[in-house]
């Protein structure tokens, strides 16, 4: 019998648009959280998109300090008229209810002496003033009154790692509560233990990736590095988490956006109190100010364009500690950020402490002198002193750094050579310096991290165990601060753990790095 020879095409071709309206039909679906995994959103055209138009938006610009340009900014907040800011005043309140948190009790230096370590390092202050910027923000710290730190830096802090470590400790100490700065929408996502952040129907730019960013954007950048521009039907929800006692909960909601034209916006309180608002047209920065316990605030866009910045959660009188991370940066994109957007967003939080971790992503393999870095980030100085003129600046050294070779994982020694330029930097600016790689050195440097499971397999990027172990003598140097000027309020003599005026010399000789030495000191557990 003939068996009858059956005709396939058709039934590909069936089989073919059945796949088609399916991958098509997926990609109308939004972003979405599944079981705590985040599900991006389809694009079937990503690859059939421009090549120069992805190359434009990846190449990030070499950004230089423009100073003539940064004052041209700033004498634009001052003639922002006291008129136009009551029409259209920088701060729009909803109060619901003003919730106090009990005020922490007067510090004492015995309740704040740090114990003694090895792995103490101390801030250096190299401000020449009798009172010094440092001194100033130390001063607050123990007056309990509300201190603002922005912490910059790279993906070395990413995720909030280290920070919230940090902030942690402050706020248990000095008082305060909740996460502080967190962005909106950011193009891509970063998991973070400390918020929940939830949004849709935003675009999201970055100071790194300049080729995408629209003329009309390009000056209104916050420092962090991040703008969200959105409209009718935009949403962004912000959520505290109970990773520490001291964010679970606050008692206010501060979100920053910028409506150059009307626009009418809904805020949610934990996703039950609603309030709308009309924001009048400006080219200045607002502030949707919230008083009432928050756990959540949501804002959606009704109507109009509005750039928003990000939120932040925080409470209590004390310390509010902003993460404001850029992956691959050198700290360069401090000068691309709008110099009227931050100097108006000082003029509403009022930043006491300006925190610069920078420099893995400036070394290069068998590069010894870093003048132009150190050069740099004079400039960097001297621009966030322009920006932020009542704050500290405290720059963080260098951590440890190996790369792979033929023969294996080897040390590149950036904490030897790039930490003096970094220090020199600190001297010739007249601001604070803490050396952060003596604290990882302590440790095996990073390949000690990676051994214990505190950094990743590339030997550069530390986890939350590891920035747990970086934070704790970064509070303790703070905190020795304050119990020393404490002691001088008390008339007692300063009892330090260790000289402010420690040299450099000798740092390095007591960490063998000899290449094959694999026995490195391993497991060591926080004071």
């Amino acid at each position: 019998m003939k068996m009858e020879n059956k005709d396939y095409f058709f039934r590909g071709w069936l089989l073919l648009l059945a796949v088609t309206v399916v991958v098509a039909a997926l990609s109308f679906l939004p972003s979405a959280n599944i079981f705590g995994l985040e599900c991006e959103k389809v694009d079937i055209l990503a690859d059939l998109r421009s090549d120069a138009n992805k190359e434009a938006a990846a190449v990030p610009v070499d950004y230089v300090a423009d100073f003539e340009h940064l004052e041209s900014q700033l004498a634009k907040v001052e003639e922002v008229k006291d008129s136009v800011a009551k029409s259209n005043p920088a701060r729009i309140e909803w109060i619901v209810r003003e919730q106090e948190i009990a005020p922490r009790e007067m510090l004492r230096s015995d309740m704040i002496k740090p114990k003694k370590s090895s792995r103490a390092v101390p801030i250096e202050d190299y401000d020449t003033a009798k009172i010094t910027r440092f001194d100033r923000f130390i001063e607050k710290l123990i007056d309990g009154q509300d201190v603002r730190i922005a912490f910059l830096g790279d993906s070395f802090i990413e995720g909030d790692i280290l920070t919230q470590d940090l902030r942690d400790q402050l706020q248990r100490t000095f008082g305060g509560r909740g996460v502080g700065f967190v962005p909106c929408a950011i193009p891509f996502e970063i998991f973070r233990t400390s918020v929940r952040r939830s949004v849709s129907g935003w675009t999201a730019y970055s100071l790194m990736n300049t080729g995408s960013i629209p003329a009309s954007y390009r000056d209104k950048f916050f420092m962090s590095g991040y703008l969200a521009a959105g409209h009718r039907g935009s949403t962004a929800r912000w959520q505290s988490t109970d990773q520490f006692p001291t964010i679970d909960s606050c008692t206010r909601a501060r979100v920053l956006i910028t409506s150059r034209e009307e626009s009418r916006i809904e805020l949610i309180i934990n996703d039950t109190l609603k309030k709308k608002f009309t924001v009048p047209g400006a080219e200045y920065v607002r502030e949707l100010y919230v008083e009432a316990p928050v756990n959540s605030i949501k804002m959606n866009v009704l109507s109009g364009n509005v750039l928003c910045h990000g939120a932040s959660l925080e409470g209590g009188k004390g310390v509010t500690v902003d993460n404001m991370s850029i992956r691959g940066n050198s700290g360069y994109t401090i000068f691309g950020s709008g110099a009227a957007v931050n100097r108006q967003v000082d003029k509403l939080w009022g930043y006491d402490l300006v925190v610069l971790e920078y420099g893995l992503n400036g070394m290069q393999p068998g590069q010894r002198d870093f003048t132009k870095y150190q050069n740099k980030l004079c400039d960097m100085i001297a621009y966030i002193k322009r920006c932020f003129p009542d704050a500290a600046i405290l720059i963080v050294g260098v951590s440890d750094r190996w790369i792979k070779g033929e023969g294996g994982w080897k040390p590149m020694n950036s904490v030897e050579i790039m930490t003096p330029f970094q220090r020199e930097a600190s001297k010739l600016s007249g601001v604070a310096f803490w050396e952060m790689g003596k604290v990882v050195l302590s440790y095996g440097g990073i390949r000690g991290f990676v051994n214990n499971g505190w950094a990743a397999g590339d030997h550069i990027h530390i986890n939350f165990k590891g920035g747990a172990r970086v934070a704790k003598p970064l509070g303790d140097a703070i905190m020795q601060r304050a119990y020393d000027m404490l002691r001088e309020r008390e008339g007692n003599v300063v009892d330090m753990i260790y000289p402010h005026s420690m040299a450099p010399e000798g740092l390095y000789k007591r960490f063998d790095r000899k290449e094959e030495d694999e026995n490195i000191p391993l497991i060591f557990d926080i004071e």
